[in-house]
Order: C-alpha cells, then structure tokens, then sequence
C-alpha cells in the first residue's frame, strides 16, 4: 500500500518562468504532493486549480506552466528538476492545427480528424496524446482517445485495444484510471469499448493483433456515425511503439483500418522520412514530425512490470481516491467457458521449406485443463451462449476477472470480480499475463 505522507519532508516552493516545466519521477512505494499557490500550470494538458493539493505514486510527469507559476512541491522525489527548453508549444500548434480540421469538418458536416501518433517505446506518445485529448477538451470538443498500446493498459487492462469518448477532463493524478475503473465497479455503460489481445506485445501474435485493432477500428466507426459531436471531432490515436519490419506494417495497418488523415511521428527522424516516402502519392494524408520532450525517459523493464501491476491492482481495488471493493466468488467448471487462442506451434520461417505453418493464431481452443488459469486474467467476452467460436475474437470485452484458486476435485474455481452478482456472460478469453494478488 501507498506510503503516508511524509511530514518529515518539508515542503518547498519552485518558481516557474514562463514557457518551462517541473519535471519529477516518483516511485511506486511513495507518495508526493504537488500544489499551484499562484499562477496556472498544467499537467498533460489538463489544468491544475489553484490551491488544490494533487498527490501521485508511481509516476514519471511534468507541471508545465504558459504564463508562469509558484508551486510547493513535499515529499521524497525518484527525480526532480525544471527545465526551461520544451517542445509545448510546436505541441499546441499541432492541436491548433487539427482543431481547425475540426472547424472544417463541422462545416461541412464531414469526419473529423483522425490522427495517428507514432515513434519508438518511450519517446512521450501516450503524453502527446493525453495533451492534444485534453486541449479538444477544454475547446468543446468529444474526441474519441483509442489506445493501441497493449503493454500499457492506459484505459482498462493491459492486453487490450481500447477506445473510450473524452467527455470529461483526463484526471490529474490518475489519468484515464479512475473512470474506467468506476465504470467497472457500476456495471457502467460508459465501460472503454475494448478488445482483449491478451499480450504484451503486437509481435506476439500479429494476426489476431490486426484482427482485434480492425474490429475496433469498426466500431469506432460506427460509433461516430451515430455520435455528431465525437464525428467531427474525430480521434486520436496512441500506438505501441514497435518501429521494426512488423510495427512498419502494423502502423500503415492502422492508418488503412481508421483512415487515418494525420501521422504525427514523435522523436525519430528515419520513420518521419520513411512514412513521407511511403505516403508522397496520398494527398490526404499529412505527415507531421515533432520532437520529444527532454523530459521523456526510457523506462526500464521493472517499471513496465510494476506498471502492469498496479493497472490489474486499480481495476479490482480502484484507486486511493476512488477505493473499490472487489468480489470473489466460486464458479463451478461448467458454468464458464474458457478459451484461449491456439499459438503457433512454430514461425513460419523455422518450418521446413514448402510447409505451412498451421493457421491457428486466430484459432480459439476451449481450455480443459483448468489448472493453468490459475493466477491468469481473463476478459469476458460480450458474445451470447451459443456463439460460434470463431466468432468470439470478435467480441468487445464486458469486464475482466481474476482467477485467484482452481480446485481440480470440486471442479470450483474462486473468482475475482470488480461487481457482484453471477458473471454477466460465460465466455472468457485469456490472455498471457498473469497477476498474484499482494
């Protein structure tokens, strides 16, 4: 659990200059208050009120300031430093840009913008994204924020491609966390649309990743058919960072399926160089380089991990503003169907020459044997009784539970879930990772 605040640490006041930013990383087991005392700032694009005391854990962020501010920083900081040199403003000119796709499309009543934000892991995409989500925002627009990245679980549960309507300011201390945990725990109807992959990375199976990020595309399409205020606002769109042979076709993948008109490449020159060859003859799509900010670190592999954790930890448990109290319950075996999808035994390239590889990447496989659910999370699947199997990948995901016991003799296993009552649907789907509850 989350530290105490530390009254031994005595609580300081940094000066901002105008155009600069108060860049601090904080470690999972601490927690950190930060307060505006005069002046305005801002944290990824969402505005800080003045006199408020936010508190965060776990986090790598900046506190920027336009005009100028004061602030008390307490507590014990991983890291901590200001910084006069940031890229804010090319940012804002990007968002002012496409806000005035936005007024053209309104106009003419046509599809917003679709903007499609790509570079390598670590490079401060999610952090573009939130800012030019939060700047739509705060000029009336309902963009829709899909999230591609399934390492990071940025809206529900890593493994999964979500979407979800910014109707709302993205929280300051918890991101896009708390409204998708609350809608979890209420059995909401504002749920993120999502779709389970069930891995860390789109190289890990490539086909079912394409299949999952297509029938999102679809319904995100269909979604903003029916919604004319998210219609011309359009979306935005944070990628996972995978630049290799496979991240090249799965980015131009994502531009076919959204009909992405807007590439912005963050921090790295040659795929900025080669998306401007690969797109020269398409008018209508503009390519549009900026540079990361100076604060942006890589972040080690313990970090993703502990990351990963506490997203699986909010989902059931919330957060400390907003606490959840989970359900655990028995399931009998045959009252649940899981499945997972087929791997493939082998890549295509190590198998004998003139052999194909068995095609079952996007195969689903009923799960018998129940002891290897154990610890496992699962997403349930919005797909009726009777569905076909090969029709389940293509289901959106009504919730997530966690398999804390299996009893092979009772044929029982105990349920975590975020609401009460029987699971809404007996299809799950599993995934690669795994979780032990602390």
């Amino acid at each position: 659990m989350m530290q105490e605040k530390d009254e031994g640490s005595d609580a300081r006041v940094i000066d901002l200059e105008p155009d600069s930013e108060f860049r601090f990383e904080v470690d999972f087991k601490t927690q950190i208050q930060i307060k505006i005392l005069k002046g305005t700032a801002e944290i990824f694009g969402t505005e800080l009120a003045e006199g408020v005391e936010y508190s965060f854990s776990g986090r790598k962020a900046a506190v920027y300031t336009w005009h100028g501010c004061s602030l008390e920083a307490r507590g014990t900081f991983l890291v901590e430093y200001t910084a006069n040199e940031t890229p804010m403003t090319s940012y804002l000119n990007t968002h002012l840009a496409i806000q005035q796709l936005r007024s053209t499309a309104k106009a003419s009543n046509e599809l917003g913008p679709r903007v499609l934000v790509i570079g390598p892991h670590d490079v401060g995409k999610t952090s573009l994204c939130k800012i030019m989500a939060s700047y739509a925002f705060r000029q009336g627009e309902k963009p829709l924020y899909v999230s591609l990245d399934t390492a990071e679980g940025s809206i529900t549960m890593p493994g999964a491609v979500t979407a979800t309507a910014i109707s709302h300011l993205i929280d300051i201390e918890e991101g896009f966390g708390s409204s998708a945990t609350t809608a979890a725990s209420m059995g909401s109807t504002t749920m993120p649309l999502a779709y389970y992959y069930g891995y860390e990375s789109p190289s890990e199976n490539v086909k079912m990743y394409k299949l999952v990020v297509s029938r999102l595309a679809r319904t995100v399409k269909s979604r903003l058919a029916a919604d004319p205020e998210s219609r011309t606002s359009g979306i935005i769109i944070d990628t996972s960072g995978l630049i290799d042979p496979i991240g090249y076709e799965l980015i131009q993948h994502a531009i076919d399926e959204f009909s992405v008109n807007v590439v912005v490449v963050l921090g790295h020159e040659r795929l900025y160089s080669d998306m401007t060859k690969i797109y020269k003859d398409q008018n209508n799509i503009s390519i549009v380089k900026l540079n990361k900010s100076g604060g942006v670190v890589e972040r080690d592999k313990q970090f993703k991990i502990q990351l990963q954790r506490s997203k699986i930890q909010e989902y059931f448990y919330g957060t400390s503003k907003c606490e959840l109290s989970p359900y655990s319950m028995l399931v009998n075996f045959n009252d649940i169907n899981v499945w997972r999808v087929g791997e493939a035994i082998a890549p295509s390239s190590a198998l004998p020459i003139g052999m194909e590889s068995k095609d079952n990447e996007t195969e689903v496989v009923k799960v018998d044997s129940y002891d290897m659910c154990l610890h496992s999370i699962m997403a349930i699947l919005n797909a009726d009784d009777s569905e076909h199997d090969n029709k389940l990948l293509e289901s959106s995901v009504v919730g997530f539970i966690y398999i804390s016991d299996v009893n092979e003799d009772k044929k029982k296993m105990t349920v975590l879930s975020p609401s009460p009552g029987r699971l809404p649907r007996r299809h799950v789907l599993m995934g690669a990772f795994k979780w032990m509850e602390t």
